[in-house]
């Protein structure tokens, strides 16, 4: 009978993934119940509380369009922390050995656990700004877990009050900087975006504006 493990290696995990497990991963270890067996973790819950910390504040600094330098030190306090999961999953599997309760209770994920693809979700905080060059913008928004890609619809104002005149969709596997050129510079401009899988297409996100230079 196979035993029952937690993964050691989430390098596919994009940095908003990373960054929910990794905290829910501290919180768990951190119940009472958990903490009773597992009581020499390597590394420390407090010591990767603050690996988390310092991960979620410089992934939130170099994505809101942070510079070279604050981009190299994400990446940088990602790799950290990936190796201090790589090392707590190894003490949790040789401490557990098996027991599939005490493997669950770490909020760490199952080898074995199943990963089913599910129609994507409504991309969030869609956001837009001035692209390099007049008639440009540049579209981000937070990535969709299982997406393989991504339809940006651009329109304007329609001559009916209250409508959008939906005019053109651009595809992209870029959930930030997509730039959208040859847009009439002083127009008001909406965009909306849905995220595509295997499973189909999700629905459309709420339409953002603004007026283009």
């Amino acid at each position: 009978m196979r035993e029952e493990k937690v993964r050691s290696n989430y390098n596919r995990l994009t940095d908003y993934e990373l960054a929910t497990l990794a905290g829910r991963v501290v919180k768990a270890m951190r119940e009472p119940h958990t903490a009773e067996v597992f009581t020499d973790p390597v590394p420390g819950i407090d010591e990767l509380g603050i690996l988390v910390e310092d991960y979620i504040n410089k992934h939130e600094v170099a994505s809101r369009g942070g510079s070279t330098l604050e981009v190299s030190l994400k990446n940088e306090s990602r790799e950290t922390l990936l190796a201090a999961l790589r090392s707590l999953a190894g003490y949790v599997n040789e401490k557990a050995r098996g027991q599939l309760s005490l493997l669950l209770s770490t909020g760490l994920h199952l080898v074995s656990q199943p990963v089913k693809t599910q129609v994507p979700a409504i991309p969030e905080e869609v956001k837009l700004r001035d692209g390099a060059l007049s008639g440009q913008i540049k579209v981000s928004f937070r990535p969709v877990r299982s997406s393989w890609i991504y339809e940006i619809q651009i329109g304007k104002e329609s001559e009916e009050e209250g409508q959008i005149d939906w005019k053109e969709k651009v595809s992209t596997t870029l959930s930030r900087g997509t730039v959208i050129g040859n847009l009439l510079s002083g127009n008001r401009h909406f965009v909306c975006v849905r995220a595509i899988n295997g499973r189909g297409k999700g629905d459309w996100s709420e339409p953002v504006s603004m007026i283009v230079r």
